[in-house]
């Protein structure tokens, strides 16, 4: 493994090149530039957009506002919550101690952690935890892991861990996919037992400080970041309300980092080169088992009715349920990948699926302005005009009054 003095000044230098490039705006900078400026022109896009090929960066631009507060724009160095993109790093994280010799993929959980409930924690695999195909149930929509009440209670990991992942399992561990955040808050658990160092800590000397990540780490329910966006839900219009509440204290392992595109296009990069892996084990991280799940990526071939049919795709999404939308999707066969970070919670339209079929020269189907927007946001303006212009509109409704009661006197005539 290079040291971290090589490794930061390389990656650097690679994005700073990178970014040059992208301000060129070649013609295919500028077709994604159409369809993202189509979405977000439409009230489907907030958030940042990083799109590179081979290496370099061909488009990157912020979209909307970070903060609706102080009218912070967007930018590629604005900090999102990632959500389940975090598995990634969690699953690296246990790939290296499996390196170093102080984790092994099929021991199980009791060998770590002594406390967790033995009757099923001497059957679930270290693996069987990274693949989610532990047994334990799914969990995705959890309350605990969505904007209701359970998921704002503030729960450090341990007792969390203690209370809420130690349920029955619902199939023999090995046979069956189920999507468990839980399973990756016990891996966190598990890290921090064999290294004696905070899931945080472990994260930042082993990954983020390596590849110059600086503007990414752990969120924390209190921390302050210096370009961080805020989270908000998309209501018809499109208007933006503050996301709720979640308590990231909790969510941990499984999906509590924050990021920018930039930062994660060095990951992305780091993916593809021996800096943190040897090619063996990076071959491992995107092999597929049962439901297309790899190591914290789901990786397959694009089907033949889609753009790029027969190509790979490795992607990842991350969800903060009212705040925040996350993704990546990697082509390894082209060497390209689209980091998408939102903060604009609701409707994207299919914007993954429209840039894919940019990224194969093929034409996207794009969204149309909501019918219930246009209502909504015309409803929004007359009532503006009227608080801004009062007189006026009472003028105005006075006129239309009136006109209204001489045509029913002509009708009334008529008759």
């Amino acid at each position: 493994m290079r040291s971290a003095s090589t490794i930061r000044p390389f990656l650097s230098l690679l994005i700073a090149c990178s970014s040059l490039f992208a301000r060129a705006q070649s013609p295919e900078a500028e077709r994604f530039d159409h369809i993202l400026s189509h979405y977000y022109d439409r009230g489907f896009l907030n958030g940042s957009v990083l799109i590179a090929d081979h290496g370099k960066v061909i488009y990157a631009r912020g979209f909307g506002e970070a903060d609706r507060t102080t009218h912070t724009l967007n930018t590629p160095h604005t900090q999102f919550d990632i959500g389940s993109i975090t598995k990634q790093f969690t699953a690296a994280l246990v790939l290296q101690q499996v390196q170093e010799g102080r984790i092994r993929l099929d021991a199980a959980i009791s060998d770590y952690l002594p406390g967790y409930r033995s009757d099923t924690g001497k059957r679930i695999t270290v693996e069987q935890l990274l693949h989610h195909t532990s047994g334990l149930p799914p969990d995705y929509d959890s309350p605990a892991f969505n904007a209701t009440a359970l998921g704002a209670t503030p729960y450090e990991p341990q007792p969390f861990v203690e209370e809420f992942c130690q349920p029955d399992l619902t199939a023999t561990p090995g046979t069956q996919w189920h999507y468990s955040n839980c399973g990756y808050d016990i891996l966190g658990l598990i890290l921090e037992r064999v290294t004696g160092l905070s899931y945080e800590s472990l994260l930042k000397e082993k990954i983020l400080e390596p590849l110059g990540m600086r503007d990414t780490g752990l969120d924390h329910n209190s921390l302050q970041l210096p370009n961080r966006a805020r989270g908000y839900e998309r209501h018809l219009g499109p208007t933006y309300a503050p996301g709720p509440f979640l308590d990231l204290t909790h969510i941990y392992a499984a999906g509590a980092m924050y990021s920018t595109v930039e930062d994660l296009l060095r990951w992305n990069q780091a993916l593809s080169s021996d800096i943190l892996f040897s090619r063996e084990t990076r071959e491992e991280i995107f092999r597929p088992g049962l439901g297309d799940w790899g190591y914290g990526w789901f990786v397959t071939t694009i089907p033949a009715d889609q753009p790029g049919a027969g190509s790979r795709l490795a992607e990842m999404r991350g969800d903060m349920p009212g705040n925040f939308f996350s993704s990546i999707m990697r082509f390894p066969d082209q060497d390209a990948v689209i980091i998408i970070l939102r903060n604009g919670y609701g409707s994207s339209e299919r914007l993954e699926p429209s840039l894919q079929a940019v990224m194969f020269d093929q034409s996207p189907r794009l969204p149309w302005r909501k019918p219930a927007d246009v209502v909504v946001r015309a409803w929004q303006s007359t009532a503006a005009l009227v608080q801004s212009h009062p007189v006026l509109s009472w003028l105005a409704a006075i006129l239309c009054l009136a006109l209204v009661l001489r045509q029913r006197r002509r009708v009334a005539r008529c008759a």
